[in-house]
């Protein structure tokens, strides 16, 4: 069994979307690797070169990445990249919208989804779906 190793591509803009999954993930009883960067644990780096080769090894180390619809409002430079690195390491990609966005969902995360997403900000569907694409318990009550 394969503990869920997962990034969660996020903007620190709206770090409330990130913070509420994972503590849903914690109050669901869901353990996992979190590889993801919060603003609270910035990546060590300051220049654009270094930001890529940091974000891509925390890329190939997860098993699982999930990414917000709303983060291609604005600048979706680095989300453009993180979906190519996914990619490129056969990452499973599930696109998730946020509690309570509206908006729409660009079209290169459609496109890049592998998981039948987008998923909606329903916490235990989540748990399962990540949970059965790397053959990991489903936590009890999910």
């Amino acid at each position: 069994m394969t503990i869920p190793n997962i990034l969660i591509s996020h903007r620190w803009a709206y770090a409330e979307d990130y913070e509420g999954l994972t503590l849903k993930f914690k109050q669901y009883g869901f353990e996992y690797f979190d590889y993801s960067v919060p603003q609270s644990d910035p990546l060590d780096v300051n220049r654009a070169n270094q930001i890529k080769a940091a974000l891509r090894e925390q890329i190939r180390q997860c098993n699982y990445f999930l990414i917000f619809a709303n983060m291609a409002t604005g600048n979706s430079n680095w989300c453009k990249y993180e979906i190519e690195v996914a990619k490129e390491y056969n990452k499973p990609i599930l696109s998730v919208k946020p509690h309570g966005y509206t908006g729409n969902i660009p079209l290169f995360i459609q496109e890049a989804d592998t998981e039948g997403g987008p998923a909606g900000f329903n916490t235990p569907s989540i748990i399962r779906k990540i949970c059965n694409r790397l053959n990991h318990d489903i936590p009890f009550g999910v």
